[in-house]
């Protein structure tokens, strides 16, 4: 058992630093104040798989997302998986010929939705993927935000208090790591 541990151990610490190596510079997240065992044990989470019927903050935030790249379902505020939402992530994973059409949030449709949207947002940002951040910081860490899709101080604050929690270099900033914590984290 100790010789699996450590080999898992090692082989996470090399997945991070390629993670690392390859990540694009505006990524956010304060990497040179993360260290690569973070980065790892972030990336291992597994991503949730929701399907129809499925009801989670996290099928908001796939809404929110797929509508901010263009991908519109019936609401952008509804925890509920439905048939509507279902159709919409099919159209997506059609658009995206790495994407396998299951009509699914699975582990290559979030990651996908990840590399399509995170950058960086902060103070300043507005829209759809701020409202996103709202609603996640809400429902897993009782933030306390108003949901108006406006990245304000407030939001910076509950952001800095996330990615002290997941122990992500605290900058206020919200990329990829923190995407990456926040949707798998189940409190």
């Amino acid at each position: 058992m100790g010789r699996r541990f450590i080999s898992l151990i090692a082989a996470s610490a090399i997945a991070a630093t390629a993670v690392v190596a390859t990540a694009p510079a505006a990524s956010a997240d304060n990497l040179d104040r993360t260290s690569e065992q973070t980065l790892a044990q972030i990336e291992a989470e597994p991503w949730p798989h929701y399907m129809r019927g499925a009801r989670s903050v996290d099928v908001q935030a796939a809404r929110k997302l797929l509508a901010h790249h263009g991908y519109r379902s019936d609401s952008t505020t509804s925890w509920f998986f439905n048939l509507s939402l279902e159709n919409t992530v099919e159209r997506y994973q059609r658009a995206h010929t790495n994407l396998v059409e299951t009509g699914e949030l699975d582990e290559a449709t979030w990651q996908q939705l990840r590399t399509e949207t995170f950058g960086e947002y902060g103070p300043g940002s507005s829209g759809l993927v701020v409202e996103m951040i709202q609603s996640e910081l809400n429902t897993k860490f009782n933030a306390g935000l108003t949901v108006d899709g406006r990245y304000g101080s407030a939001t910076e604050r509950a952001v800095r208090d996330a990615q002290i929690f997941f122990g992500i270099g605290v900058d206020g900033i919200f990329g990829t790591y923190t995407f990456r914590a926040l949707i798998p984290y189940q409190p």
